[in-house]
């Protein structure tokens, strides 16, 4: 998992940013801001420009649970005692604040929509001021549910991916008319397996 937070200029009450917070399932450094020319990646380039890159950054572990766990705690794994895709970190370290659990302790409005958590450990009760968005995925593996890409020409919308990039734009709309600072976590499913997308992405 890789993550990118942008700290947006517009300022909340007493100077508080606001966050949206970028979560992407299986990310290599394979990035034009990682010096890949293959790889087209001008939006993800564009966030490091104005960002932070981090050329030393480390994944906790290489399963999705256990890294999105111990990201979102600052736990390694051992510590909170996630290692596999079944364990609930709250059912092992029940106490411990999360990443947006903290910023919604300060007044923060907290929003998750796509894959923040690992689908059913999203912890709504304490990290979001809301219940967090999952988007339904329309359109899997068109016609064969085991072909490895698909060609087909659908809108983005078709799949998660495009829901939630939708869907979080719509919500920073709603929240840039908020007085209160914001923390908007987004996650996205790809480029984890399988490797399927609108046409457009393959042309």
């Amino acid at each position: 998992m890789s993550l990118f937070v942008s700290a947006f200029a517009k300022k909340g009450p007493k100077n508080k940013l606001n966050i949206l917070f970028i979560a992407v399932d299986d990310l290599r450094p394979e990035l034009g801001c990682y010096g890949n020319r293959v790889i087209k990646s001008p939006n993800i380039d564009r966030l490091a420009k104005e960002g932070v890159l981090f050329s030393r950054a480390y994944c906790q572990q290489a399963i999705c649970n256990p890294s999105r766990a111990s990201l979102m705690t600052g736990l390694r794994p051992d510590s909170c005692k996630v290692i596999e895709n079944k364990t609930y970190f709250r059912d092992t370290v029940p106490n411990v604040i999360t990443l947006p659990e903290y910023f919604r302790r300060y007044g923060y409005t907290t929003i998750s929509i796509g894959k923040v958590y690992h689908p059913g450990k999203e912890d709504p009760e304490k990290s979001w001021s809301r219940k967090p968005i999952h988007p339904v995925q329309s359109y899997k593996l068109g016609e064969r549910q085991r072909q490895v890409t698909v060609y087909d020409d659908v809108p983005d919308t078709a799949y998660r991916d495009g829901q939630s990039a939708e869907g979080a734009i719509k919500i920073l709309r709603e929240l840039k008319e908020n007085s209160r600072p914001f923390f908007l976590g987004v996650g996205f499913h790809k480029p984890h397996l399988p490797f399927h997308a609108p046409q457009k992405y393959w042309d």
